[in-house]
């Protein structure tokens, strides 16, 4: 899978420019107390290489901070999971909860703090992964059932913007 421009340019400030021996980005970094919630998701179509772990704590109302840690993660997994967590922080949970992370136009904030050119499918891919991970960690912390994983659609490696100009 092609790495995006918009990824490559985010991973390289926020993710890799954070990391060294020692140092971690902040959403990478463990929460100074136990998660209240937490969820753990192979992020690639048909599993793979891609195991994001959420683990939030919270209030009976909002998220009141989360911290990701990523196993064999790719550029895209990172940047995409570092981009939800600064959204979801202090977020209302039935907000996130009543979020359609299959519903593409539900991403558009997410594109929008990306950063780069366009809506990048492999973003996109990843973005629903970490949504769908979020929501059932927020279900976790209120000790409610997770409904099963939904399919996330075929990675085309495209961007999202040029499916409007095929018409």
């Amino acid at each position: 899978m092609a790495v995006s421009t918009a990824v490559r340019t985010y991973y390289a400030e926020r993710i890799f420019a954070q990391s060294g021996r020692d140092e971690a980005p902040p959403n990478f970094r463990p929460l100074d107390v136990e998660p209240t919630g937490r969820f753990t998701v192979e992020g690639c179509r048909g599993g793979g290489k891609n195991v994001l772990e959420i683990q939030l704590t919270g209030d009976d109302d909002r998220v009141t901070d989360l911290r990701l840690a990523c196993g064999l993660c790719n550029p895209a997994m990172y940047a995409c999971a570092d981009v939800v967590a600064d959204w979801a922080r202090g977020r209302d949970l039935a907000g996130i909860l009543a979020l359609d992370p299959l519903d593409v136009g539900n991403l558009t904030p997410f594109f929008e703090r990306l950063g780069g050119p366009g809506r990048p499918d492999d973003a996109r891919e990843k973005f629903q992964y970490v949504l769908l991970a979020l929501q059932r960690a927020v279900l976790d912390h209120r000790r409610e059932a997770a409904p099963p994983m939904p399919e996330i659609g075929e990675h085309t490696g495209r961007d999202l913007d040029d499916e409007d100009d095929e018409d």
